[in-house]
């Protein structure tokens, strides 16, 4: 296995990680209720997880505003950040893998305490 370094690793932790979220019984439903136009938003997710990573700079816009008024709860946040961790350990290892996965559990608890505060 090899760190997360370009846009090809990117766009591979993305897809897995979607493929995931998918099939889960818990996040599925909503991903399928929420994103209507997935060839929109996947370059979108490529884009903010390349800025995010790779300093790839190329995302622009709000991540939370978006996850408002969906009904997503803690154990939507929980489901969410296991699944991506267990996306990137399954195909990466090293720094910039390990920098996501803490992203994704700050971001999943800063996401869930600003929606619970707006409740």
């Amino acid at each position: 296995m090899h760190d997360i370094e370009n846009k090809e690793d990117i766009k591979i932790l993305v897809d897995r990680f979607y493929e995931k979220a998918m099939q889960d019984e818990l996040l599925g439903p909503i991903f399928h209720h929420a994103v209507k136009d997935w060839e929109a938003h996947m370059p979108r997710m490529y884009s903010f997880w390349g800025t995010l990573l790779i300093g790839e700079m190329s995302y622009h816009g709000s991540p939370f505003g978006v996850h408002r008024g969906a009904g997503l709860k803690k154990i939507h946040f929980d489901t969410w950040v296991k699944l991506f961790n267990d996306t990137v350990d399954e195909n990466f290892e090293g720094p910039t893998a390990e920098s996501a996965k803490n992203f994704a559990r700050t971001n999943g608890y800063i996401f869930e305490s600003k929606l619970r505060m707006l409740e």
